[in-house]
Parts: C-alpha cells; structure tokens; sequence
C-alpha cells in the first residue's frame, strides 16, 4: 500500500521517522514489499566527479573556517608557549556554553528554506528575527561567564603566567561573541535562499584580514608599538565585526537580497506560535554540541593538569588535525548527499555503490593528506611553534597522531553513511558510549596516571574510535538496503534532486560557521543529515 504523502513544509524531511526495523535484515514478514525502484545507473565517473564537484564546495568553505583559527593559534605559539597553552585552554572552556547558540543557529535553514520553497517569502524574515533575538539575548549570559573563565583555568593549571594569558583573552573575545552570532544568523539565512556565494567571498577576505591585523595589533606597524599578546584577540574581535559589517552592507544595503523575504521587525517573531516551533527545533541541537564540547573540555582540564607544553602541543595538533579534517569531511558529507538521493529514489544499488565510490575517493585523499603530515611533520609544527621542547614533544606523538586521524576518516564515513539512512540514533549511541565509556576514562588513566603524557591523549583518541567503529559497524551490518531504499523512496516529501541542491546550500553555508576552537577527532560528530531529523508535525507555511 501506498504511503500517504503531505506537502513539504518546515518541519518536513526526505525521509519520514523510520522504525529501523523495516530497515534490517530479519527472516520474517517484511512490512514493505521489496520493489526495483533502481533507476539507471550514472557512470561510475561521473559519480567520482559529482561527489568530488560537491566534496571540493564544501571543503574550501571549511577550510575559510579553519584559517581564522589557524591564523590566531600560530600568532599566538609564536609569542610564546604559555600564551598558547593559556589562549587554547581559554578556547576550549568558552566553547561550552557558546556551542549552544553557534551550533543551534543553523537549524533556521530548516525553517526558511521550507518557507521559502512554500512561497512564504515574509515568513522567512521572521524566522531570521527569531533566530536575531535569541542569538542575541543567549549571548548575554555568556559573555558573563566569559568573564571568569581564568577562574576554571586555575582549577587545573597551577601557573599563574598561563592562567593570566587565558583570563585576558577570555574576556577580550567577549566583545565579539554578538558579532560572530549575527553574521551566523545572516549567512543561514540567506543560504536557504540560495545565496551562499557573497559568504563564502566575505569570509576568504576576513581570513586576510585576520592575518593583517594581528600583525599590526601584536607588533604594530610605522613605528607604533605593538600591544603583544593581547593584540591577538583584539585582531579576532576586530575582524569579526568588519566581516559582519562587510557582509550586510553587500547584501543588505548594495545589493538589497533581503527585500522579498524582508517585512520589517515585528512582534510575530517571538510569538508563542514561533517558539512552540522555533526551541523544539534548536535547543536539541545546542545541549547536543554542549555535551561534544563539555568532553573536550574535560580532557582539555587533563591536559592542563600535565603542565602548559602539553596544552600547547594539543593546540598544535588539533590545528592540524582541523586543517586536514576540513579537506576529507567534504567528501564525507557529499556521499552522504548522493546517498540520499538515490535512497529517495529507491536504488539500493546505486546507495551501495555511492557509498563505495565515496570511501574510496575519501580514502584516498586521507591517505595522502597523512603521509603528507608525517613526511612534513616539522615544517607543519613550525607553523604552530618554534619552540624546540613542543616541536620534540608533538614529534613524539607523530605515529599514533597519524594512526588516528586514519581511524577518523573511516568512522566519519560511517558516521555519513548512517546518517543517510536516518539512523542517528546508532551514531548517538557509538558516540556517549565510546566518547564517555571509553575515551574520557583512557584521557586520565594512559597521560596522567600512567605517565605517558602527550602520547596518551592520541592513544585514547585512537581506541575511543575504535570503539565508535565496531558499534557503528553493528548498526551497518544489520542494513537491509533493499527495504531502506523501498521505504525511502515511499516516504520522500520532495523531489530528491531538490532536495539533494537544499542539502548542499545548507552544508555548505554550516562550513562557514565559524568554530569556537579546534578539537580531536574523538567528540567530534558531523554534523551530517541534521535536516533530515526534524519533528514530523505539520506545519503550514
């Protein structure tokens, strides 16, 4: 029997809720009947160059995300070690509550681009109100807390120097934090409309600009005095502001892009008929990336409790470790994209055959991105620091720092792949259990009682993947493709092609999302099918 089908709106996804079991494998009654839905097959190189055509969009952009990061850690290991260590630690503590609000913004992509595919063009400028004012009024408390951040530093970091570098920057980057929430806000929403192009411009020309002024600010310029390691977040803050500046002025004022979904503010945004939909949606999504964030910051206290070269040679590492993440998740997250589509048109074959196309191209490019960390290991950690203890320290931890963002690459593949499927709940699974039941535990018992110090930490990364894997592989393993595809395919809301185009607007624009700070492979959870997740309750537009 045919499954009844309803109009998209904001609250829609491709594919319905499913009760996994209709998706496994099982010797007993099927509740759909297996129909060859496969349609023809594209070339297997044409399906290289349509992952890799999507997979090298979304990697620039992220790598755009990772330079403003990158361009900061490296002032700062220049200045001196206990200025990084003190600015990293700083980081990872601001980013718990801050990941509330950076990663709930995106959830309005949802919501404006339903209304704006439905023809609700007004409706779109109030969900970007919504999203102004509690972005704005959750940054209030936050930037509070920011203030005493030096305050938890000194609960595991016994160095009064380092502790002090944390508190200023703390409560320097607290002048920013609106700034980079509104330019969040603005990006999505014009993302949803399609308009992704003018961010990804603004935000290469912020990269630049970074660079430029923490030159100027940290060692000044035509004779004026540099104002040291402070200059570095006054650089951040400063850039940030001009990026929002830069980009509404473009839009907004130049270009005009917002007038068809525009109207004006208006009480309608923080009516009760707005929030009933508006923080089931979003508050999911920010205690979700609190809790990735509250395990980093956890091992990060471990970290500290071993002195201020480890903390700075973790910030090295995670630097890296976001570099080359940023060029291997695209791939990731444009199989996961072909993946859906062909589910939505019911091809089991051609989902199966996505996904080996996908790996192995991901593959690929990870295996030459390792090697070349690990033949260029000293340059790339010069980069960081030219201090020779770090540099000794970080090479020490080369072989196993390697290994594991070998194991990454293929747990993020997976991770995609399930995504695809609508099976987050086996990704929410792997990830509490091996990032709580096994890495956290192994973060304390192999660095600081065991004495194996920066080792340690990547030796816990590696098996808490491990461990993420083999659950991960238990939920593959019971797929039955055929029936998934079936019942994709009968619960499709929109048309797969427009679909797959939405998906890849709205990654693509979450690339640009500027992250608090870097972080290991382990807590990290794309953020892959997060649209296809949505509350089934119908909602007009």
């Amino acid at each position: 029997m045919a499954l009844a089908r309803r109009p998209p709106n904001e609250k829609t996804r491709l594919i319905s809720k499913p009760r996994e079991i209709e998706m496994y494998s099982f010797s007993g009654h099927s509740y759909y009947e297996a129909i060859d839905m496969t349609p023809d097959l594209v070339p297997i190189k044409q399906e290289v160059v349509e992952i890799s055509s999507m997979a090298v969009q979304l990697s620039i952009r992220q790598l755009v995300r990772q330079m403003m990061l990158i361009t900061d850690v490296a002032f700062q290991g220049h200045i001196g070690t206990k200025q990084l260590a003190g600015a990293t630690l700083a980081g990872v503590y601001m980013a718990v509550p801050s990941a509330f609000i950076q990663n709930a913004i995106p959830a309005i992509s949802t919501l404006c681009s339903q209304a704006h595919s439905g023809g609700n063009h007004h409706l779109v400028g109030v969900w970007l109100q919504t999203c102004i004012v509690f972005a704005v009024l959750g940054a209030m408390p936050i930037m509070i807390y920011y203030l005493f951040v030096g305050d938890i530093i000194v609960i595991t970091l016994d160095d009064t120097e380092t502790v002090h570098y944390g508190e200023q920057f703390a409560r320097i980057m607290a002048v920013g934090l609106i700034p980079q929430y509104l330019y969040s806000c603005l990006t999505t929403y014009f993302a949803a409309q399609g308009i992704v192009t003018e961010a990804t411009v603004c935000s290469s020309i912020t990269v630049v600009l970074n660079v430029v002024l923490n030159q100027v600010f940290i060692y000044g310029v035509w004779g004026i005095p540099g104002l040291g390691f402070v200059g570095s977040p006054i650089a951040t803050v400063v850039a940030s502001c001009l990026q929002l500046a830069m980009f509404a002025t473009y839009t907004i004022w130049y270009k005009k892009l917002h007038r068809t979904t525009w109207g004006g503010w208006s009480w309608e945004c923080v009516s009760k008929k707005q929030l009933v939909i508006f923080l089931p949606l979003v508050v999911p999504m920010g205690i979700t990336s609190v809790i990735e964030w509250s395990s980093v910051a956890l091992a990060s206290a471990f970290s500290a409790l071993l002195g201020t070269d480890i903390a700075a040679c973790q910030a090295v590492l995670y630097g890296i470790w976001g570099v080359i993440n940023s060029f291997v998740s695209g791939f990731s997250t444009a199989t996961q994209i072909r993946m859906a589509r062909h589910l939505s048109e019911g091809s089991a074959v051609g989902t199966k055959r996505v996904l080996s196309v996908g790996s192995a191209t991901a593959g690929t490019i990870g295996i030459v991105m390792v090697l070349g960390v690990y033949f260029a290991n000293d340059a790339l950690f010069r980069l960081w620091s030219p201090d020779p203890t770090i540099l000794a320290l970080c090479n020490s931890a080369l072989d196993v720092f390697c290994l594991c963002m070998s194991v990454a690459f293929c747990r993020f593949m997976m991770t995609a792949c399930l995504h695809a499927l609508s099976m987050s709940n086996v990704n929410l699974i792997a990830a509490n259990m091996a990032t709580w039941g096994v890495y956290i535990p192994l973060c304390y018992v192999l660095p600081v009682s065991l004495g194996w110090g920066l080792t340690g930490f990547w030796v816990a990364d590696c098996v808490g993947e491990l461990v993420k894997i083999a659950i991960l592989f238990c939920g593959l393993a019971r797929v039955n493709w055929r029936a998934a595809a079936d019942y994709a395919h009968k619960s499709a809301a929109v048309n797969a092609a427009d679909e797959e185009h939405r998906e890849l607007i709205a990654f693509e624009n979450e690339a640009l999302l500027t992250p608090q700070t870097f972080r290991s492979p382990m807590p990290l959870t794309p953020k892959l099918g997060r649209r296809r997740h949505d509350r089934d309750e119908e909602i007009h537009v």
